[in-house]
């Protein structure tokens, strides 16, 4: 595949689509990534699912400490031209026997509060209905958080030069201190609880129809949560937890563990198992959720 196959359309600040040759009505996968994630590690997972799904267009939604600290409604303003990509893909279904294959995929709590920004403006202003989604995949989230953990998230995501040693510290506890402030006074919810909650919401995803014998039926949603316990940034018993509330709703869901990947990384260090859990959500076919499915490579 060349490379100019491969290049995504800026349609906003850290937002940007990647649209195939030859891409099938309906099909989008929706990669939400980290705090600060480089463009060559982005670029790992941009290249699989090329690989996996060739007829599907990319939505690619970037991470970073401003926009994550910013009020809702900017938050939300911002993600604005993310909704109208995802209201297009679904467009193309309208009319035809095809029906949308849409594939959520978020990275800890930076990726995952793209997620549900997206989400809430999709349900709330631009399709005033719930997300079809075919699958979700969490990656190193989400967490339930702590002050120190907010705090060493957003410290991996500044750049290491110099100034970011000196300066970065500081100006990362003024904003927890400014976003905590916030939050007891009633201004904002506790924004790890909105972003757990809103994933599973009924109101912000649903079920998608079903295909080929089986069009009257909707399929249940399929979610993989990949997580390690040597994650120093997120407490895997918080994805469980995540893990088992979406079961409790009827999900098909399963848990890719491991014992030695650090916080965003397990694909570098087991790509063949985090492939193939990537290639269980997209499949055509059935779909069985267990837990737990461990790796300790």
């Amino acid at each position: 595949m060349s490379d100019t196959t491969r290049v995504f359309s800026r349609l906003g600040p850290r937002i940007s689509l990647y649209t195939p040759a030859e891409h099938k009505p309906g099909q989008l996968v929706v990669l939400c990534t980290w705090l600060g994630a480089a463009k060559k590690h982005i670029t790992k997972y941009t290249n699989l699912y090329q690989q996996m799904a060739p007829g599907a267009r990319i939505l690619l939604i970037e991470s970073a400490v401003p926009i994550l600290v910013s009020s809702y409604p900017r938050q939300r303003e911002a993600i604005q031209p993310a909704a109208h990509a995802v209201r297009a893909v679904l467009d193309e279904c309208d009319g035809t026997t095809s029906h949308p294959r849409i594939l959520l995929h978020t990275f800890s709590n930076g990726g995952t509060n793209s997620a549900t920004q997206l989400l809430i403006v999709l349900r709330e202003e631009v399709l005033t209905a719930p997300l079809p989604l075919l699958g979700l995949i969490c990656d190193s989230g989400p967490a339930k958080g702590t002050y120190w953990k907010s705090y060493n998230a957003m410290m991996l995501s500044l750049p290491k030069d110099v100034a970011s040693r000196f300066i970065g510290p500081l100006a990362v506890h003024v904003i927890l201190c400014l976003l905590y402030t916030f939050i007891a006074c009633g201004r904002y919810g506790k924004p790890e609880d909105l972003i757990r909650d809103t994933l599973l919401d009924e109101a912000t995803v649903c079920r998608r129809p079903g295909s080929g014998a089986a069009d009257d039926l909707e399929q249940p949603i399929r979610a993989c949560y990949v997580f390690s316990k040597a994650d120093r940034m997120v407490e895997w018993t918080d994805v469980t937890e995540h893990a088992d509330a979406a079961r409790s709703k009827g999900w098909l869901v399963s848990e890719l563990m491991f014992e030695d990947s650090s916080h965003c990384n397990h694909l570098s260090k087991h790509e063949r198992e985090y492939f193939e859990a990537m290639q269980d959500i997209w499949k055509e076919d059935g779909f069985e959720g267990g837990r737990p499915s461990q790796s300790k490579l």
